[in-house]
């Protein structure tokens, strides 16, 4: 090799080890950036029967379903809504919802043909193959995994408007179909439909009719069939329970969403029903989910009626002419006040009324001061949120007028009526 040569390789040698450790500061750099998965760990569970690497397991027979509300009712329409959060305290029920189960699917839900499975046919314990300590490790990870399915679940959003619990629950009847063994569906939702026969955007939810109806209706419109959950141990989750800045449902409305949904899920097994065929049941309350907020379409939130408190009878609040509070009003007053406290985020509407008797022109003001009185004696006594409006002359007593005397009748046109919302409770 030549001089000249000699010293062309030698400057090519010098540009590439230059040049090198440039490289070498990307690439490292590259691998810093790109963070581990911590799910990884995961991966085991979703292999599939054709996966080469799938191991059976002993007795992995059975599966569960698990389908998760994500309608705006359940998560909220905006950011800092406080949507219910089911994934944390789900990991604390996990076990219990996977037991008997070799496999389990999660899948998001809105309204009709709105179903998306985001884990499928995972399976829910260690392999054949495994060695114990394997078998050991996984065993503690799968509550945990399956519970980051259901918030993989709850954080998509509806492709559109409406809720439509029935569309999920057949959904997940014919998916379960095509497993063998033990079946069993869980649905986290508040249960508030807003589509199909279940449609709750006009409800009471106080009356136990309404119930019996629902469930004729459903029968009729075969959107449930005594088959539909046949061999199906079912269990419905928090139902009532809605994100913060929605309609807040009281206990006696919870009590009778939870009636009418065992009532329909036990329409859909055979009869007679067995206890485990329908489960209603609760989470405790869990922080809310305040996170990055998720577009989700329109979604018309059904209302739950506000509690009125109406004073009449022989315990007026106000004599003839008078907006002056009388001493027999107080114990009263302060009886509701005191229940008022206890609701969080309340809305309080206070309704003052005067008796035809008087004259027109002293009507809305002495109305108004009726109203503006137990509106001041109800915060004094601790109460947020309360707004003040008469009303005027009273449009007839809520009570059946036979019932009443013509005193009586005087009196409850005189009186107040306070109108609770509960528009925003904490959990």
């Amino acid at each position: 090799m030549n001089t000249r040569s000699a010293a062309k390789n030698h400057a090519k040698a010098a540009r590439v080890l230059a040049v090198l450790p440039v490289l070498l500061a990307g690439l490292l750099t590259g691998c810093a950036d790109q963070e581990p998965d911590p799910w990884a760990k995961c991966n085991w569970m979703s292999k599939l029967p054709d996966d080469p690497d799938f191991d059976a397991g002993a007795g992995r027979t059975g599966h569960t379903a698990i389908v998760v509300d994500v309608t705006s009712s359940v998560r909220g329409s905006k950011a800092g809504s406080g949507g219910v959060d089911h994934s944390g305290l789900a990991a604390q029920y996990m076990e219990k919802w996977l037991s008997g189960t070799g496999t389990m699917s999660v899948a998001a839900f809105g309204g009709t043909d709105d179903i998306r499975w985001v884990a499928e046919n995972w399976a829910t314990g260690p392999g054949e193959k495994d060695n114990e300590e394997n078998r050991r490790r996984r065993a503690e990870m799968v509550s945990e995994c399956a519970a980051h399915q259901v918030a993989k679940a709850q954080a998509a959003a509806p492709r559109s408007g409406g809720t439509d619990v029935l569309d999920a629950v057949r959904e997940a009847a014919v998916t379960l179909a095509e497993h063998k063994g033990p079946r069993r569906l869980v649905v986290l939702t508040d249960g508030l439909a807003t589509t199909g026969c279940a449609d709750l955007r006009g409800s009471t939810f106080k009356d136990p009719l309404e119930i019996d109806a629902i469930a004729q209706r459903c029968r009729d419109d075969q959107e449930l069939t005594s088959h539909t959950l046949a061999l199906v141990d079912t269990v419905l989750v928090d139902l009532g329970r809605t994100a913060r800045d929605q309609p807040q449902a009281d206990a006696a409305q919870t009590d009778w969403i939870g009636k009418l949904w065992k009532r329909l899920c036990q329409a859909a097994h055979p009869k007679p029903a067995r206890p485990e065929d329908c489960v209603v049941t609760a989470l405790p309350a869990a922080e809310p989910l305040d996170g990055k907020p998720v577009a989700r379409p329109d979604d018309p939130v059904p209302a739950f009626p506000g509690r009125t408190y109406t004073r009449a009878g022989a315990n007026a609040f106000f004599s003839p002419n008078s907006s002056v509070l009388l001493d027999g009003a107080l114990p009263e007053i302060t009886e509701i006040a005191v229940e008022l406290r206890n609701l969080d985020g309340a809305r309080v509407r206070v309704f003052g009324y005067v008796d035809p008797r008087g004259g027109s022109a002293n009507n809305h003001s002495l109305s108004q001061a009726r109203a503006d009185a137990v509106k001041s004696k109800l915060e004094e006594l601790g109460v947020q949120n309360v707004t003040a409006t008469g009303k005027g002359v009273a449009d007839g007593c809520p009570k059946a007028e036979t019932q009443l005397s013509t005193e009586q009748k005087l009196r409850c046109d005189r009186r107040v009526d306070i109108l609770v919302d509960q528009v925003g409770r904490g959990r």
